[in-house]
Formats: structure tokens, sequence, C-alpha cells
């Protein structure tokens, strides 16, 4: 294990300190702007209609509404440092700290890839590309699939594509120093956007990934637990014209256990005219979830939504022997707002 740790460290550290490998020629002629600067966003509001443990009510979701900056600045020797800062706005929160941290790094790129450092996604997360239909709210994949992590400290190197093949890897330093360091690493066949490709295909494993889990022992008391996961996922969609197909399969281990859980989800899409009409269904750890909706473009960055998702609940056993809540059953149905700019 260690072996394999030191590997990605070295690699890392020898495209950051070697820019000679970056070109193998100079660029023909200088950009005319050497600073690109991108501020984006996005609004995404809902009316959510809940039904968990008995109780209905309704809410005001801010379905992880989002503002950041991005940029790249040329260099010499074919070089490019890139960055990014992102935060969610909670536009729902009572509070005035509305703002929590999401993607933040900096990084190089070249003709060899591009190395980042920060805070980011893990090669396991991103290697779902567009796959979730319902991402961001209820029927968010993360609801009941363990491995959806976006970790600080994290040095991340994304391959140049080639042949539709590219190879992301994530090496993340860990805050306790007993502990191994975890790492996610994936390889990814075709567009995750499914822009550029009528397909994509991905497989990646974590190690070592430190999740949290909370719930209540025996007499009530609140507890909670952080346990280490090995985590594998495969992921596949392809596009006939207006119809996408997608199919994913996930096993998590808990590494101080050895005990494991499979699950799966598939999902299809349908677009006629400005609507997009979409179902999911998701299982793991003996419950599951169902999710059906549609989107209607009022413009490029516009749209009207309406979906409705029911889940069960499940739970998971932790290395101290107690069971541990991870998603709550419920029946939610929302309509909503999204505005990208």
């Amino acid at each position: 294990m260690k072996d394999v740790k030191s590997c990605i460290v070295l690699a890392v550290c020898s495209l950051l300190t070697m820019p000679a490998l970056a070109a193998d020629k100079e660029p023909s002629q200088t950009p005319k702007n050497k600073e690109v600067i991108d501020f984006y966003g996005k609004l995404n509001i809902s009316l959510q209609a809940t039904e968990e443990k008995g109780d209905s009510f309704n809410e005001l979701k801010s379905n992880a509404s989002r503002v950041g900056v991005k940029g790249k600045y040329y260099l010499d020797s074919g070089l490019t440092a890139i960055y990014k800062l992102e935060w969610q706005v909670n536009v729902n929160d009572d509070t005035k700290d509305t703002l929590t941290a999401r993607n933040q790094w900096v990084g190089i790129k070249g003709n060899f890839g591009e190395v980042t450092v920060g805070r980011s996604d893990t090669t396991l997360k991103v290697s779902q590309g567009k796959f979730d239909l319902f991402n961001d709210y209820e029927g968010d994949l993360k609801h009941l699939f363990i491995g959806e992590n976006r970790v600080a400290d994290s040095i991340t190197y994304k391959s140049p594509a080639y042949n539709n093949l590219q190879i992301l890897t994530s090496y993340i330093i860990s805050d306790d120093h007993d502990a191994s360091d975890p790492y996610s690493i994936g390889i990814f066949f075709g567009d995750l956007s499914l822009k550029k490709t009528d397909f994509f295909l991905s497989v990646a494993h974590d190690e070592n990934m430190p999740v949290k889990f909370k719930g209540v022992d025996s007499e009530g008391e609140s507890i909670s637990t952080t346990e280490p996961l090995a985590n594998t996922r495969v992921t596949g969609m392809y596009k006939f014209g207006k119809l996408r197909l997608g199919a994913m399969f996930v096993d998590t281990e808990v590494v101080t256990t050895g005990k494991s859980e499979t699950g799966y989800a598939a999902n299809v899409s349908y677009k006629i005219g400005k609507v997009l009409a979409k179902l999911e269904y998701q299982e793991f750890a003996g419950a599951d979830a169902i999710s059906v909706g549609a989107d209607y473009k009022l413009g490029d960055k516009t749209k009207l939504y309406a979906w409705y998702t029911d889940r069960e609940g499940n739970v998971v056993e932790g290395n101290d022997g107690n069971f541990y809540k991870f998603s709550e059953a419920g029946k939610y149905f929302a309509v909503g707002m999204e505005q990208k700019f």
C-alpha cells in the first residue's frame, strides 16, 4: 500500500518540477489576453413538500446554489496556471453564514495534463460525470450511495485524453497522522458530459477514504463514527439521439471490519421539444429510491422543473458494533427554477 501511495506522490511531484515536459515546442503565438477570468454561478430554488418520520411539512430549498470564479493565466513554455474558487450559497439559511466551501484549488496545465492542489471532488465522485439526473435534489445518488466526497488537502492529476481515454487520480494528505493517506483513481472512456461523444464509461476506486456517520445508541444518545472505506464504482452512459440511458454499479467496504455492500442505479431520459423527462432508480444496502421528474427549458441558462422522490432509509454497522443511519426515509415533491450565469 505504501509503495502505491509513494508512486502517486512521486509522479505528481515530478510533473510539478519538470516544466520542460509540458510542451514539445513553444506556442506559435502568445494569446492576446494572458489572463482569462470567468465569474459564474447558479441559483436553484424550489418549494418542496416533505414527508419524513410521519411528519409532513413544506420548505424552501436552495439546491446547492453556488457562485465562483475560475481562470487561467498563460505562462512560458506552453504552461498555463489554472485556479478555481467556488462557494455554495445557502439562500434558505436564516443565519448570515450562507456560504460554504466547494471546490477551491490552484494548479498547472500543459501537454502533460494538469495538476491541482487544494479542495476538490475525489476521482470517484467525478467519475459519475453527468450520470445523476437528480443531482443536488432528494433523488441525488449521495443519499444512498457512500462516496460522494469533496476533500481538502488533495493533490489531483488529470491526464490528457488519448483516443477518448483519460486517467484521473487524487491523493489526499490525511490530518490523522496515524491513519493511511486516502487516494482515489479512475479511468474514463468518452466524454463525461456526452457532448463530444455519445458514450461514457468509467471505473473508479477509493481507498482509505474517511466517511462520518451519525446515529443513536440503545439509550437514545446521539453518537457518531468515522470509518475508512474502500469504494469501487463503474458508470456507463449512452445517448441515442434524444434518448439517454445510464447504469452504475457500486461496491463499498468498511476497511476496519471487512464488511461490504453492493448497489446499483439505472436511469433514462428523453427530450421532447423543450421538455426533458427523466426517471432514475437506485438500490443500496437493502434500501432503494425512485425519482421521476421533468425539466422545461425557458432559455440556454434558465429552466423550470418538477420532480418526485420516494426513498427508503438505510443504516451501516460501524467498527464499534453500533448501527448508524446513513439516509432518512421519506417522500418528496418539488417545483422550482434554476438560473445560471
